[in-house]
């Protein structure tokens, strides 16, 4: 069956279940929203003010863009999406964007990946806290609990839903995602809140918002604690300070400060190596940003930015008695640092009316002192070199074309150049289509490029990772078509795209046999598997007035991997269809309640190359917030999983029904 044929059959499928759904929504809306049998025109946004609300982007291609003239796929989670979510950890978040799975390795070790997830390393997506990459260089993946960052310091998060490698670089090979904190205009006073609940759940948060003159500033500190999932050794405390100030220089120049340090101890243990025993590690993170904005006009601006950060991880412990070693136990010492340096430099103006155009550069090296990993005990480094650019062009008042490319140079990966083409056509001011294609690359990240992991006896054959070549970097070229519709008769937003992506000489590592490795066995990373992923994604919103909101994303998808290696499994590391749902009514007297359901049909699960079932959870949250005096208060109760539906999981990492209050006061 050619791709076509195969495209449009799953978007027949899916337009099937969609229908279906459609079908059944006047008794879902009026049985989830009460007062909407009821409404009438006047309860809803005028057509005008509906279409001047579609939300500006920033992070597709670095241009201030509507989602309907963005040249790739986008979604906005807001902050009353966050607070109805009830969520306490930011990787669920994305639950709430189309096509994202998110998992858990242990309590403490989240898992995030678009349309599929391979392991808990997620390397194939960009993930950025105001624009400064957070990801960790050692092994990749993203340090989720040690961010320095609490839910409640995030104002959205913008999701760029394809590759955008012309925009942020290598690993924004899949999605970017951006969070954006709160600007400290918008607190101001002191903030106290508190979560408990079961599952030892212990959460404490105090927020400083002020101004002298010019310069706005919060401070946050924050502790929580809970035990992890009911069968493992997982329990984590996280310490956690950070710090924003903006600073008006004058009408055209500002500077922003941001400054974060968390700490905490990790329990840990391993279901699958019966040589690790539980133990205990403790963390450590930091970071500095730096940027400076000039404003020379509504079209130009250039900035500055600079930003550090560093990771710690003191991961030793003695191994259970090996009957290999006559019943020695062994110290394993797998603590590492890691730091990253970046510099970036942009420049976006307006050359033409018609034609806007975003330009820059960045230098960034990564250090890595990690002697387990790498047999040594220096420091080992990569820079990388990048420019970029992104020009919007209107054709017509009707037309728009996107263009963006970079080019990278990468001491691991030599260079290559990531480009991207757009094509936005409105049909009238609330329908759009918009097609696009682009190709991006993933840089190998250190470890996958030369790792040396040695077992600490002195005896023959104890290597366990070898460096067995350099991997070149992973290759994704994408196809997307996309449509933007609004409709304000009724209150409601639609966005779907049609994908096809072909992703080359993804990087896996493979087992092979003596003389290498204690066990008779070593491993060795390469770029042995290809994967074609196809599929329909939508994401609909709905909101009849001013008091309820419902946001509805689902994505059917297909996919095609060769499977090389038993740790690829590509072809059932995602789900084929993924569904969310999160609904929002506030009545009066300040009381609101909120719905949120989330399903996934059966994958590989984390880390196993066992086929999980499908995962179905139901989550609820009920507050009041009470206003007095310019004090705010707000009682929250919050139920994950209301149905406590479970599975039997090697990793036994399915989460229970908890339940949790939470009480916010905000003095002005």
């Amino acid at each position: 069956m050619s791709f076509i044929s195969k495209l449009f059959s799953s978007a027949s499928r899916s337009f099937c279940a969609i229908s279906a759904m459609l079908r059944l929504s006047p008794a879902l809306f009026a049985t989830a929203m009460p007062g909407y049998a009821g409404a009438t025109d006047a309860g809803l946004l005028t057509e005008d003010a509906f279409l001047d609300a579609l939300p500006i982007v920033l992070s597709a291609s670095r241009l201030p863009q509507s989602i309907d003239n963005a040249p790739i796929a986008t979604s906005i989670i807001d902050r009353n999406m966050i607070v109805a979510s009830g969520f306490t950890e930011i990787p669920d978040l994305l639950r709430l964007a189309p096509g994202f799975i998110v998992n858990y390795d242990n309590g403490h070790t989240q898992a995030v990946g678009y349309h599929m997830l391979h392991d808990q390393y997620s390397r194939q997506m960009q993930v950025l806290v105001d624009g400064r990459s957070v990801y960790e260089p050692t092994v990749g993946g993203v340090p989720w609990t040690d961010l320095a960052l609490t839910v409640d310091d995030i104002e959205r998060i913008e999701v760029i839903r394809g590759p955008n490698a012309a925009s942020y670089g290598s690993n924004s090979f899949t999605a970017v995602i951006n969070i954006i904190t709160r600007h400290p205009v918008l607190e101001r006073g002191v903030t106290l809140k508190a979560n408990a609940g079961n599952n030892g759940l212990r959460e404490g948060f105090l927020r400083y918002g002020g101004n002298h003159r010019s310069f706005d500033y919060r401070i946050t500190t924050a502790w929580r604690e809970d035990e992890g999932f009911d069968d493992r050794f997982d329990d984590k405390t996280v310490k956690l300070f950070n710090f924003r100030g903006d600073y008006a220089l004058d009408l055209a120049n500002t500077l922003m400060l941001q400054l974060g340090h968390s700490s905490g101890s990790r329990d840990a243990d391993n279901v699958f190596d019966e040589l690790i025993p539980p133990h205990t590690r403790n963390v450590y993170g930091q970071f500095q940003q730096l940027k400076w904005t000039h404003t020379v006009s509504a079209d130009q601006e250039f900035y500055v930015q600079l930003y550090h950060n560093q990771n710690k991880d003191t991961n030793d412990f003695v191994t259970t008695p090996i009957a290999a070693l006559g019943g020695a136990q062994v110290l394993l010492d797998e603590r590492r640092t890691s730091n990253r340096y970046d510099v970036e430099f942009q420049h976006r103006l307006r050359p033409a009316a018609a034609l806007r155009l975003v330009w820059g550069a960045s230098a960034r090296q990564d250090e890595v002192n990690a002697p387990a990993f790498f047999n040594t005990t220096r420091t080992l480094d990569n820079r990388i070199y990048r420019i970029f650019s992104n020009a919007e062009f209107a054709v017509t008042e009707k037309t728009l074309i996107n263009a963006g490319v970079s080019y990278e140079d990468n001491d691991i990966a030599g260079s290559y150049t990531s480009p991207r083409l757009s094509l936005n056509h409105h049909f009238s001011r609330a329908h759009t289509a918009r097609l696009s294609v682009s190709r991006a690359y993933r840089a190998p990240f250190l470890f996958e490029h030369e790792p040396d992991y040695r077992f600490p006896v002195p005896i023959p054959n104890n290597v366990l990772f070898f460096d067995g070549g350099d991997p070149d970097p992973e290759e994704i070229t994408s196809y997307e078509i996309g449509y933007i519709g609004s409709f304000p008769r009724i209150g409601a937003s639609l966005d779907a795209k049609l994908f096809y992506d072909r992703l080359e000489h993804l990087i896996t590592y493979m087992g092979v046999s003596n003389p290498l490795g204690l066990d008779g066995t070593a491993a060795f990373f390469d770029n042995l598997d290809n994967v074609t992923i196809r599929g329909i994604e939508l994401s609909a919103q709905y909101q009849p007035g001013d008091r309820d909101r419902i946001h509805i994303n689902y994505t059917h998808q297909e996919i095609d991997g060769t499977d090389n290696t038993s740790k690829g499994q590509y072809s059932i590391a995602g789900p084929s269809d993924n569904l969310n749902l999160l609904a929002s009514h506030d009545f009066d007297h300040g009381y609101n309640a909120s719905a949120g359901f989330y399903y996934l049909s059966k994958m590989k699960q984390l880390a196993t190359n066992d086929i999980r079932g499908e995962q179905k959870r139901l989550d609820l949250r009920f507050a009041r917030t009470l206003a007095s005096g310019g004090n705010e208060r707000t009682f929250a109760l919050v139920i994950q999983n209301l149905f406590d539906d479970e599975q039997e999981t090697r990793l036994k990492n399915n989460i229970d029904r908890r339940i949790y209050a939470s009480f916010a006061i905000t003095f002005r």
